[in-house]
């Protein structure tokens, strides 16, 4: 299980580690200097102690000297012996104390020789003493007991001097180091718990973030659980043997089954028509392969026994090793589509034959207004006035014209209603055969018709011929009034597609109106300027539109046009 941490807490958590682990090292540097400092200042008051005790023997033994001599107590040799004893005692735990003080020890020697001079002058005192008072009384207060005694008594305050100044700088240390780790005790405390308090707010924060994110994606999980059960579309999952391992609600509705009766129990080809069957056992084990299947159309069986048309896509999920896991499938239900499209098939074929018929039964009549109306400007035009000549020439060109208008029409209907034949077109030898049968009707015109190499194309041949024919003859007609007329054919390939192109110099148009175009009878030119019916880019329009492709133009006013066009590589 991992754990994770925002850097931020992360970074705080360490600080405060760090100084409360450097609290704890610094604590322990300082008992370990105050320790050793406690143990100087005791080594010093040790000193003190044992000097004093030498001065205090000194002391008792002047005393005891002077009561001696004015008393002959012969208790003073015992006195006398106790106290140098204890005198070689201190002296010697001096010693000890302050081999490492060179001063000291020279003063501490120094001591030494003058109590053994000390020694010396009270023996003889306590000789003098057993011979008479008098002589003794005379040895005490001589110039030579003066100075053993000054001597000594300088050693001794010397020594004290020493040790007292250690002592004092010992203490003053000691209450500094106290002070200055208090200070940087409680400065490091307080830092950490700063920090801790920081810590925990950012904790808390990021816990309080967390929750409300935890939150919000219960609440986005409920909403993409209840668009997946929901929407109007199916949504399922198989395994690797093909059984249903989840379906959303929707999906099971349009079955009629419930959820326990389809999730893992029955296989996607369970439902399937025998029809659908082969179709799925033709593309399951390849779409587990390939790791995606794109409008494939199933026809399923309800449970209730009705048929269910759908669409299905689907992509594979697979594991780390590219194993499959499952799929991930979307089903729209294509029944009113189906429906809609039966209905739109009767309505097309109703209108086809309506306007094939009509077509055919107009062209009687036209044929009729057409004869009659030459027939009349043979025999009687030298009779007739100007202006019933021109009413005559008026009906005859307009009679032509609705010809044209049924011929187009009825290509126009006829491409909907013929099946496409597929084959390989050689678009170079097309264009170019196009190119001088046209341009044989306009050899007075000053031409610059140049073709670029062209890719094959897998397509219809007559609708395509019918194409190209309609554009060259359109680049022809608007680029007629240019002194030179300039058309350009080319071949590129852009994004997996070859596109072809038709460029003129011509009158061109406004691509604001560029949108009627490729409809029926929608002109952008007067008839006056232009001769024309407005069906040939809606014929052309539906030509490529029946071979899966598309058509554009782009074009300015008096600056040419050029129309390109692509069929998709499905149909090449």
């Amino acid at each position: 299980m991992k754990v994770y941490f925002e850097r931020r807490i992360l970074l705080g958590c360490i600080v405060a580690f760090a100084i409360l682990a450097s609290l704890g090292i610094y604590t322990y540097r300082y008992f370990k200097e105050s320790t050793v400092t406690t143990r100087q200042v005791t080594h010093t008051n040790e000193v003190l102690y044992h000097v004093e005790q030498l001065y205090s023997a000194a002391l008792r033994l002047e005393v005891g000297l002077y009561q001696f001599i004015e008393t002959g107590d012969t208790s003073f040799a015992s006195f006398y012996r106790g106290e140098l004893r204890m005198a070689a005692e201190h002296t010697r735990i001096l010693g000890a104390l302050v081999h490492d003080n060179p001063a000291q020890l020279r003063t501490l020697d120094s001591m030494r020789m003058t109590g053994r001079k000390k020694v010396k002058f009270i023996q003889e005192v306590m000789l003098a003493r057993s011979q008479s008072v008098l002589a003794a009384r005379r040895l005490v207060p001589s110039a030579a007991n003066d100075a053993i005694t000054k001597e000594l008594t300088a050693a001794i305050m010397q020594m004290q001097q020493r040790e007292k100044v250690l002592l004092q700088h010992r203490t003053e240390a000691s209450v500094l180091g106290e002070s200055k780790f208090m200070r940087t005790f409680l400065l490091m405390q307080f830092s950490g718990a700063v920090i801790l308090v920081l810590v925990f707010y950012a904790i808390h924060a990021s816990f309080r973030r967390r929750v409300l994110a935890e939150q919000s994606l219960r609440e986005v999980s409920e909403e993409i659980r209840d668009l997946y059960n929901n929407a109007p579309c199916g949504y399922h999952s198989l395994n690797a043997e093909g059984y249903i391992s989840e379906m959303n609600n929707m999906w099971l509705q349009w079955l009629g089954y419930t959820r326990d009766e389809i999730v893992g129990k029955k296989r996607f080809i369970d439902l399937l028509t025998a029809e659908s069957k082969s179709l799925f056992e033709n593309n399951f084990e390849k779409f587990k392969t390939t790791g995606s299947v794109s409008n494939l159309e199933f026809n399923l069986v309800r449970k209730n026994g009705e048929g269910l048309p759908v669409i299905l896509n689907s992509t594979a999920v697979k594991n780390e090793q590219g194993d499959f896991v499952r799929s991930r499938s979307t089903v729209f239900n294509l029944t009113e589509r189906k429906k809609s499209e039966a209905k739109i098939m009767q309505l097309n074929n109703e209108l086809e034959a309506f306007t094939y018929s009509v077509s055919h039964d107009l062209r009687a009549p036209l044929r009729s207004i057409d004869g009659y109306a030459r027939i009349l400007k043979e025999d009687y035009g030298p009779k007739l006035d100007p202006e019933a000549n021109r009413v005559i020439d008026i009906v005859v060109r307009n009679a032509r014209r609705m010809g044209k208008l049924i011929d187009d029409l009825l290509d126009f209907s006829r491409v909907g209603r013929k099946e496409l034949s597929h084959s390989r077109v050689d678009f170079n030898t097309m264009v170019n055969n196009l190119r001088r049968e046209l341009m044989e009707q306009e050899k007075e015109r000053v031409i610059n018709f140049v073709v670029h190499p062209l890719a094959l194309v897998e397509g219809d041949n007559n609708m395509l011929r019918q194409v190209w024919e309609n554009l060259i003859s359109n680049a022809l007609k608007y680029s007629s009034k240019k002194p030179l007329t300039e058309i350009e054919i080319t071949c590129t390939t852009e994004e997996d597609k070859t596109i072809y192109s038709i460029r003129d110099n011509g009158v061109g148009f406004d691509m604001k109106y560029a949108n009627k175009l490729f409809g029926v009878f929608q002109r952008l030119h007067k008839v006056q300027d232009f001769e024309g019916t407005g069906v040939g880019l809606a014929l052309v329009h539906r030509i490529i539109s029946r071979h899966g492709g598309k058509i554009w133009a782009e074009a300015a006013v008096d600056a040419g046009a050029t129309f390109s066009f692509y069929i998709p590589s499905e149909t090449r």
